[in-house]
């Protein structure tokens, strides 16, 4: 059994077995309390996904760059952000999203987001509105 970890342990979560969850809750209010955050890492093969829950404001944001970093440190070939049970953003926290852009760029597979309709999508869209993509995709690691 895994224990629930905080942002303050999120710096270097375990890589789970397989099935496996690891749960950090986000430190500080998140949406005014509307809506808590809570991030979920697990592997589904060589891939780690990172779940958001709730809210991805600045500080559920800071704790998903984190646990990617970490999840990316540990050598997955792919890693999959899941917004699809994200409940509201805000801008800042939207930022997390092309912060974890460049971690993608170390994997095999590279970094993958898992959207549906709604806030996940809606905050990946504002994420990437004023990123200029380059002319060239492998100066984003992909391989095309």
């Amino acid at each position: 059994m895994l224990d629930p970890m905080t942002a303050a342990t999120a710096g270097s979560p375990p890589r789970p077995d397989t099935g496996g969850d690891v749960v950090l809750a986000a430190e500080g209010p998140s949406d005014g309390g509307v809506h808590p955050s809570s991030i979920r890492v697990t592997t589904e093969g060589s891939t780690v996904v990172i779940v958001v829950d709730g809210a991805l404001d600045v500080h559920a944001g800071d704790t998903l760059v984190k646990v990617a970093t970490a999840a990316v440190d540990n050598g997955p070939d792919r890693l999959d952000i899941d917004l699809r049970s994200l409940q509201s953003y805000t801008e800042e926290g939207a930022r997390a999203l092309v912060a974890c852009r460049a971690l993608g760029t170390r994997l095999t597979e590279g970094l993958h987001y898992r959207t549906g309709r709604g806030p996940g999508r809606e905050a990946l869209l504002l994420a990437y509105q004023d990123i200029d993509v380059p002319e060239h995709p492998e100066a984003l690691g992909d391989p095309r």
